[in-house]
């Protein structure tokens, strides 16, 4: 198993956090702009890995193609699949750019404190702003219903015990907000072997972290408090480079990707409301 397992999870995590509060914040920062941006290609392939997010009083995203920004602005801050953005030119999903956006310093004092997907869901209208007087961005949301999953407890019953308030979380946990953890078989002094271990978490901060950039799940389980449970790998979660001339084989369905039954939880295909971004006028942005 490849080590980049780990760091997928380490990345998609520290972007959770509750919901709440990201109206008020959204809305004060709504009419701002940016101070001083800069779009340019970033000359590289977006398979050498990008970033996107907010630094400091900037956002930034580095070898990164646009349709992810423009995600991030219009549907959220939590990952979701460019499935959802439609009628975008092929540019949009493959030619990486670097950006940089100063915010003003209103704008940095809304930002002082707050965990990265707050920080994202406060520069969401400059990131629109941006994005319409750069781009030329046109574009529109459409409700829908997405396939999806509920998280359920088995019929053969729960296999998971309530954590005890006073526990520690291991010093090689990765840690996120809410105070809970993860251990994943690549983390240093990990010998989970192929299982992940979840550390104090909630279901709905687990339900949130397994659907980030994958297919929406809803928390059914009726289960309250905190919990701890090893959950083994069923398929190796990065599948094999293809060989030259083939196409890549897809990484696996999170309802795959565990063997749910070993913890007494099941996954059932739903169907979730959502939202679609559709683009009705794009252009390259001017280099600068």
């Amino acid at each position: 198993m490849e080590k980049r397992f780990a760091t997928v999870l380490l990345v998609l995590g520290s972007v959770l956090i509750s919901n709440a509060g990201w109206g008020q914040s959204s809305a004060a920062a709504a009419g701002r702009t940016f101070d001083a941006i800069t779009i340019k290609p970033s000359g590289r392939a977006f398979t050498e890995g990008g970033a996107w997010g907010v630094s400091q009083n900037v956002y930034r995203a580095k070898n990164t193609p646009l349709s992810r920004v423009i995600l991030q602005a219009y549907l959220g801050a939590l990952p979701v699949p460019e499935s959802r953005l439609k009628d975008a030119p092929g540019w949009v999903l493959t030619e990486p750019y670097d950006i940089t956006a100063k915010a003003d310093d209103a704008t940095a004092d809304l930002w002082n404190g707050l965990p990265q997907a707050k920080k994202v869901a406060v520069a969401a209208p400059l990131l629109r702003a941006m994005l319409e007087e750069r781009c030329k961005l046109v574009a529109h949301t459409v409700p829908v219903e997405v396939d999806g999953y509920a998280l359920v407890v088995a019929k053969s019953g729960l296999k998971m015990k309530q954590a005890a308030e006073d526990e520690e979380l291991p010093a090689h946990s990765a840690r996120f907000e809410g105070g809970w953890g993860m251990v994943s078989p690549m983390m240093k002094g990990s010998d989970t072997g192929r299982t992940v271990t979840y550390l104090k978490v909630e279901m709905e901060q687990f339900t949130q972290f397994i659907s980030m950039g994958s297919k929406p799940i809803v928390d059914q389980t009726g289960l309250t408090g905190k919990w701890d449970f090893e959950v083994p790998l069923a398929v190796d979660p990065n599948p094999p480079a293809p060989a030259e001339g083939e196409a890549p084989v897809p990484r696996p369905d999170v309802a795959h990707l565990y063997d749910w039954k070993a913890v007494g939880l099941e996954l059932r295909p739903i169907k979730v409301p959502a939202q679609e971004l559709v683009i009705d006028h794009i252009e390259r942005p001017t280099p600068n």
